[in-house]
């Protein structure tokens, strides 16, 4: 099995003013460099990113820059040392001043070697011990992809990612996360609310729904 003591978490935090970062060492390495090496700004972040996800990240960052918004989002990074990376992004929010987002701050996930591991012989390794343990990763799994906007690979690694540093088997840390979210203690009001909001909006707004929603039956007379 892949040996993933190459997975790397780290901190930052953003002075929207000034539009620099400060990053631990391991954010520095996520980035192939060595640490304290150069004065992360925005515009270098966002030049590192794959070309398909810079305009992307860009839209995500100048969001929360404006409402201090929390936000996760997943992108291929390119870094200092030509290496790419797959890495999630998690903000936990702004630090307001008044009125005024002054910073925001969360850390970084390299899911790179998690990617690696999660060829078709590991992933069917991590899931072949029942169809019923099967059914609950795919469920975790599609719980993060709602949560974090991943795709089912990334998803996935991101599930192993969390199960090597918790020492907890892929199915173990899938179960709890299910039940997590089946007792709705996961949920609130506001993400009801913009759930109700999104259907709304997908059901009203896609001509290839309307056209496949059947036409009510007639009321007796």
């Amino acid at each position: 099995m892949q040996d993933r003591r190459d997975n790397r978490v780290g901190r930052f935090t953003c002075s929207i003013v000034a539009g620099t970062w400060e990053w631990d060492d391991e954010v520095f390495r996520i980035h192939g460099l060595e640490p304290g090496s150069i004065t992360p700004t925005t515009e270098y972040l966002l030049n590192g990113k794959h070309p398909e996800d810079r305009e992307r990240v860009a839209e995500v960052l100048l969001r929360a820059s404006a409402t201090g918004e929390p936000f996760s989002i997943s992108y291929r990074l390119i870094g200092a040392d030509g290496v790419e990376r797959r890495v999630v992004l998690v903000c936990k929010g702004g630090v307001r001043e008044g009125d005024v987002v002054n910073s925001i701050d969360g850390y970084y996930i390299d899911l790179t070697a998690d990617f690696r591991a999660a060829s078709e012989e590991f992933a069917s390794e991590a899931v072949a011990a029942s169809a019923e343990h099967r059914a609950t990763i795919e469920q975790a799994k599609g719980s993060l992809m709602l949560a974090y906007g991943l795709d089912a690979d990334q998803a996935f690694a991101m599930l192993n990612w969390w199960s090597s540093h918790r020492n907890l088997k892929v199915r173990e840390l899938a179960a709890r996360l299910v039940e997590t979210w089946g007792s709705g203690s996961a949920s609130s009001s506001e993400l009801r609310q913009r759930f109700d909001t999104l259907l709304h909006d997908i059901a009203t707004s896609d001509p290839a729904l309307q056209a496949a929603r059947p036409v009510p039956a007639p009321l007796p007379d």
